[in-house]
């Protein structure tokens, strides 16, 4: 079973995600993630799991006892090894164990079908994955609290 890996940025100045949770089959991601969010300074508690099955088990839990539970939850569209993708992961989020958790896509995939899908199982953005995230994380970062909030649009960040 893959194991969780929990890493704490420092804190600064501006709105920070109190805890963020990274569902991705792809470890190197998981570092480019992490590095981005650091250096953004984006939040304070992020933990990354490969499996969707693993995070659904998580959710499971908190729903027994929310201590621990995300804030934030970005999902890879396809996660390879998984009974289920990302846009399934979505919709049992936000229809089995959400209360009120931000959750979006983060894939390589800009295709407006999965798009169009993610949206309908519940999903408050989608962003593109490349070399060069940082921006897409800091555009998400400043719209945040519109979708904690639930006033924010569905956006696509790809730019």
């Amino acid at each position: 079973m893959p194991e969780a890996r929990i890493r704490n940025t420092h804190e600064s100045q501006g709105q920070m995600i109190q805890s963020i949770l990274l569902v991705d089959d792809e470890n190197l991601f998981h570092l480019v993630f992490e590095d981005a969010c650091s250096l953004l300074d984006i939040s304070l508690s992020l933990e990354s799991v490969t499996s969707s099955d693993v995070a659904a088990r998580m959710f499971e839990g908190w729903n027994d006892d929310p201590t621990g539970r995300p804030e934030c939850v970005f999902v890879d569209l396809n996660i390879i090894g998984s009974s289920f993708d990302g846009i399934e992961l979505i919709r049992k989020i936000n229809y089995e164990y959400g209360n009120g958790v931000v959750v979006g896509i983060i894939s390589s995939s800009n295709d407006q079908v999965e798009i169009d899908k993610a949206k309908s199982a519940g999903a408050q953005f989608w962003i593109v994955k490349s070399d060069d995230i940082e921006p897409r994380l800091e555009r998400f970062k400043a719209d945040y609290e519109t979708y904690k909030d639930r006033s924010g649009d569905f956006r696509v960040y790809n730019q």
